[in-house]
């Protein structure tokens, strides 16, 4: 599996870049500017920034779901919707990238203490990085970029 590292973050934006506003899913509803404030808003999750996140875990889905995704043998599923989640905020490529390397440089920098997941519960920082890998790629292979 890939590094969520300032590399890769560079190589993200850049193949969000090629996107325009008309780009259409391969699946789902996303525009590409909910698409930009989608990813802004799960790395500010995972930061701890965005409140509290509620715990909706189980056995399951910290032992054997979460595990599964993480190690790359489970893709996201196509068109997952959470309880709960409300509107998708639009954003910006700009915004996403200041804040990829807000996340980017705290990881370095040995200063963050990510909140749990929602469903995964206590992922730590490498546990995060490779589900925000996941999460990228899923949405990447979406929007076909």
């Amino acid at each position: 599996m890939r590094s969520f590292d300032h590399d890769y973050a560079e190589e993200i934006i850049e193949r969000l870049r090629g996107l325009s506003p008309e780009t259409r899913p391969r699946w789902g509803r996303l525009t590409r500017d909910q698409l930009y404030g989608h990813l802004t808003d799960t790395l500010r999750y995972s930061m701890g920034r965005n409140g509290a996140p509620v715990n909706r875990s189980t056995w399951f889905t910290r032992r054997i779901v979460g595990p599964l995704v993480l190690s790359g043998l489970l893709r996201i599923p196509r068109n997952l919707n959470f309880p709960g989640r409300g509107e998708i905020p639009v954003g910006n490529l700009e915004t996403l990238q200041a804040v990829l390397e807000d996340y980017l440089n705290l990881v370095q920098a040995d200063e963050l203490e990510p909140y749990p997941h929602g469903w995964f519960g206590d992922l730590g920082v490498d546990g995060w990085a490779r589900l925000h890998v996941a999460h990228f790629e899923h949405h990447l292979r979406q929007f076909g970029a």
